[in-house]
């Protein structure tokens, strides 16, 4: 769990499990949460929680960063295809990292 703060209030949260992938022959980071509050969204949140995880899992050795977003979450996708991430099913997304 990694929280994001911004003048002593939380703006972000992310919560993640580490998987081992068979397919993959390693270790996976799974996104079960990435949230923004609203008034602080299009700041660089995401990005930036998203960019410290992946240093982090690298130094760990894990492989890939995967979600699942709602179909209907237009932003959500195009946050994570900026980002690098690639549809891998209808719904779900996976970074190479």
């Amino acid at each position: 769990m990694l929280l994001a703060f911004a003048d002593r209030e939380v703006v972000g949260v992310f919560l993640a499990n580490e998987i081992v992938s068979v397919e993959q022959a390693g270790l996976v980071l799974w996104v079960e949460e990435l949230y923004v509050v609203p008034a602080a969204r299009r700041r660089g949140v995401a990005r930036g929680i998203l960019n410290f995880v992946a240093e982090e899992a690298r130094r760990k050795g894990i492989v890939s960063i995967e979600l699942e977003v709602v179909p209907t979450q237009e932003a959500a996708f195009a946050l994570y295809r900026a980002m690098g991430f690639v549809d891998v099913e209808r719904k779900r997304m996976k970074w190479k990292i």
